[in-house]
């Protein structure tokens, strides 16, 4: 267990004038215990300061918290301590307190809309073929891949990243491959972390109920572009923001793998290049060329995107000191990552795909991905999440309607909103709503695109893919695409 001096802790943070011994670090009144230093930040409702006796109360040893002008130092008998900007600093400290554990890891920072889950799992399944020394944090835990702990967001907070790295390294870990969300980027969750190598998959339109603005979004993700430790860029040419954030960092210090589907023939030797790709119900077969070196890679994932991110996962692997050909031989074993262009294996003649795509752009390449292995025609359920970015809904529903011969309209973890806004919402974006299937109950609408489906079809099941719950109000009811298609499945006749 940890344990450090207040003043010790605080170093050039903040002046102590009356110093405890500190044995946990916390953002959560709930969760200080004895010995604890709370540390109170300003939240989006309210000040956690509002909770300070409530830390005193449970055996905190000390408080920090960041200076309001609406609010007063508590009335506690324990030392208590206002500092500016704390929000800033706490990465600080808690890299401090659990010992820089960063600096004795190889970090790789993955963003992007899509594909972060992805990337980061297979850069881990890629690592820890022989000997487990890669581990993970994001959407599906933390941990390594197959038995990973719930952490409840992408990134967690700045406490928890530094600890669950203090963990990794004492576990033996080596590596961890780190999802990190522009929220994360927004609020500083990872400040105080020495990331390695930062990748970039994409960038399209999400969170918009949060950034408000495509640009804001865009500057959130690019920060982590600009991290002061890093070694190495991993970035995606294929993407509009991919060649911004490359041009940018063209004649830096910092390496740039720039990596992209092409001729490799029009492209500077130095890029990493998948070119002539081949798409069948087996996987991916493409040419991979990097620095005048050409091997041929043959990997059992589907989805046109999913070459993108094998390249992302090469080109990470390239920036921690493996050559072309150890990272291709590595990547080639990877499988599929729950929830993520996930086959659910029937006998009923027709592909059943669940994936997790939930913006317009991941949608999109779903759909144009699964034609590559659809002989007949392409069914798609799908809905949109409540409580979140309007403005995406009817842009889904014109993906889906465009792209697909059939497409049922379901609810997705409506929360507080009323299902048939969201709906209205969407139908807004099609051109001939009269020839779309409105099935509220998801079950309903799996079962009724399963009976649509024919020798050669393909069902798409979206939006959810890896969830376990449906969000309705503030109920988590249990639910699993996976399991209802399974199911489903079952109860058909062959």
């Amino acid at each position: 267990m940890s344990k450090m001096m207040l003043s010790e802790l605080l170093k050039a943070v903040a002046v102590v004038e009356s110093d405890v011994e500190i044995t946990s670090i916390t953002l959560d009144s709930r969760a200080v215990t004895e010995g604890t230093l709370f540390i109170a930040l300003h939240g989006v409702m309210k000040h956690a300061v509002e909770y300070a006796e409530v830390a005193e109360g449970n055996g905190a040893a000390a408080i920090i918290w960041e200076t309001d002008e609406h609010y007063s130092t508590p009335n506690v008998s324990i030392p208590c301590i206002a500092v500016a900007d704390l929000r800033s600093k706490a990465g600080e400290i808690a890299n401090r307190f659990f010992g820089q554990p960063s600096a004795e890891l190889n970090v790789i920072g993955i963003t992007g809309t899509d594909g972060k889950t992805t990337v980061s799992n297979f850069i881990a399944q890629a690592l820890n073929q022989e000997k487990e020394h890669c581990a993970v944090i994001g959407t599906l835990g933390k941990g390594v891949p197959g038995r990973l702990i719930d952490t409840g967001h992408t990134t967690p907070d700045v406490i928890t990243v530094h600890e669950t790295l203090a963990e990794m390294r004492e576990e033996g870990i080596d590596t961890v491959a780190m999802e990190v969300s522009s929220h994360a980027l927004d609020q500083g969750r990872i400040l105080g972390v020495d990331v390695d190598v930062a990748v970039l998959t994409n960038l399209s339109r999400d969170h918009l109920d949060y950034h408000e603005t495509l640009e804001a979004y865009a500057q959130a993700k690019a920060r982590l572009f600009a991290w002061p430790s890093l070694k190495t860029l991993v970035v995606n040419l294929d993407d509009a923001f991919g060649q911004e954030i490359a041009g940018e960092y063209a004649n830096k210090e910092v390496e740039v793998i720039n990596y992209c589907v092409g001729d490799p023939s029009e492209l500077p030797v130095e890029y990493l290049v998948a070119n002539n790709p081949n798409y069948n119900a087996k996987g991916i077969q493409a040419g991979i060329h990097f620095n005048g070196q050409e091997i041929a890679l043959t990997v059992g994932v589907i989805g046109t995107f999913n070459l993108h991110n094998i390249l992302a996962t090469i080109g990470a692997l390239l920036a921690s000191g493996y050559s072309l050909q150890a990272a291709v031989a590595m990547v080639e074993k990877v499988e599929t990552v729950p929830g993520r262009m996930e086959r659910v294996e029937n006998d009923k003649g027709f592909l059943v795909v669940v994936d997790y795509a939930h913006t317009p752009m991941a949608l999109e390449q779903a759909i144009e991905a699964l034609k590559h292995h659809t002989e007949g025609d392409l069914i798609t359920v799908f809905g949109c999440g409540g409580d979140r970015d309007r403005g995406k809904r009817p842009k889904m529903a014109e993906v889906a309607e465009r792209l697909s011969h059939t497409i049922v309209m379901t609810d997705d973890n409506p929360r507080s909103e009323m299902p048939f806004q969201i709906m209205d919402d969407m139908i807004r974006g099609l051109q001939n709503p009269e020839m779309v299937a409105v099935v509220h109950n998801r079950t309903a609408a799996i079962r009724h695109a399963f009976s649509l489906a024919g020798k050669g079809d393909t069902v798409l099941v979206a939006g959810k893919g890896h969830e376990t719950v449906q969000i309705v109000g503030d109920e988590r009811r249990p639910f699993d695409d996976r399991e209802q298609a399974q199911s489903l499945l079952k109860g058909m006749p062959s």
